[in-house]
């Protein structure tokens, strides 16, 4: 990364499950801070959290001053989102927000790094909102995108196994209560889901959308196109919430614009950033990977254009933590964050 100085970054939500990771990553990336302000609801302010050798003590965001800052990472909901990330930006910051709150605003660039950064070139001067998509279509683009710009696509199915992780800290917290609750014989309890989610699988994220759809699966198909540059392609998904903690899953089915081989599909993928080949991906052993991990990878039989592929990726890293991240560290590189290191 380049920079003439370092940044005065805040992170909104910074006590929630994506806060933790945000602060973690900035650590181990080494990412330029001059300062660092947290900001959580009225119920955390006051808290201190550590950071660098020093403790930081949590702002009320709502109350927060929202002037002086360059960048603030944001994981705090959509309502939460869609209140205070205009007050920020126009405060002057860049806020790369990771709700759903701005998604489908084509005034917000949606941005996945290895896929898409070009869409970062429509920011302005000062302050700007910059989404991050939804955990599963990151993951799905990080596959996706390699092969349409090799080969095109002209239709995907996919099927996802999503962790809990995916739905804060509380979620992950039901599925390991209910999991010590199975093993000592006692009732299970539930709040968060329709179902328990512990030795379960749940067909259905967020809600239904009135055409059979749920709200995930309308995301996954609109993000998808949107990063893709693709408006028009058939995309069908079903998105499953599984006992998993933190990483997502994905049964995806492509169907190209014509025949490849599986060493043609191959070498495209190894050369892909951010894609790591892997003979069979599973989400226990790629908790914090950067890398989004392609396996079970199959053409055919029937029709040689089609490539069948398996994919995991850490939902609280690449799929909202890491990603927002690497957006800001493209921001850096390009000179639109910090300026250019003479």
């Amino acid at each position: 990364m380049k920079t003439s100085r370092p940044l005065r970054v805040g992170v909104a939500g910074a006590t929630g499950l994506v806060g933790d990771e945000f602060l973690d990553l900035l650590e181990r990336r080494a990412f330029p801070i001059d300062r660092l302000r947290l900001f959580a609801s009225a119920r955390s302010a006051g808290r201190r959290i550590a950071f660098r050798g020093a403790e930081i003590e949590v702002e009320e965001l709502e109350r927060a001053d929202p002037s002086g800052l360059d960048l603030v990472l944001f994981s705090a909901g959509k309502h939460v989102a869609r209140a205070q990330a205009p007050r920020f930006a126009a405060a002057g910051a860049i806020v790369v927000d990771n709700s759903s709150a701005f998604r489908e605003e084509l005034a917000v660039p949606l941005v996945v790094p290895e896929v898409n950064a070009a869409a970062l070139a429509s920011l302005g001067s000062g302050g700007a909102i910059v989404a991050n998509p939804n955990c599963t279509t990151i993951v799905l683009v990080m596959g996706l995108a390699p092969l349409q710009r090799a080969f095109g696509i002209e239709e995907v199915v996919v099927s996802t196994y999503q962790a809990v992780s995916g739905a804060g800290r509380k979620a992950r917290d039901e599925l390991l209560d209910q999991a010590r609750a199975f093993s000592r014989g006692e009732p299970e309890t539930f709040a968060h889901y329709d179902r328990p989610i512990f030795l379960n699988l749940i067909p259905k994220i967020g809600e239904w959308t009135g055409d059979g759809d749920c709200f995930e699966e309308h995301k996954v198909v609109c993000e998808t196109r949107r990063i893709l540059g693709a408006e028009t392609l058939p995309i069908y998904a079903t998105t499953v919430r599984v006992p998993v903690e933190r990483c997502h899953s994905l049964s995806v089915f492509a169907r190209l614009r014509w025949p490849v081989t599986e060493a043609e599909v191959r070498e495209v993928l190894q050369s892909a950033p951010g894609v790591l080949l892997h003979d069979l991906p599973t989400p226990r052993e790629l908790a914090r990977r950067e890398e989004t991990s392609v396996g079970r990878l199959r053409i055919g039989p029937d029709d040689p254009r089609v490539v069948r592929f398996w994919a995991v990726s850490d939902q609280l890293w690449k799929g909202a933590a890491l990603n927002a991240i690497q957006i800001a560290e493209t921001l850096i590189a390009t000179g639109r964050l910090g300026g250019e290191q003479a």
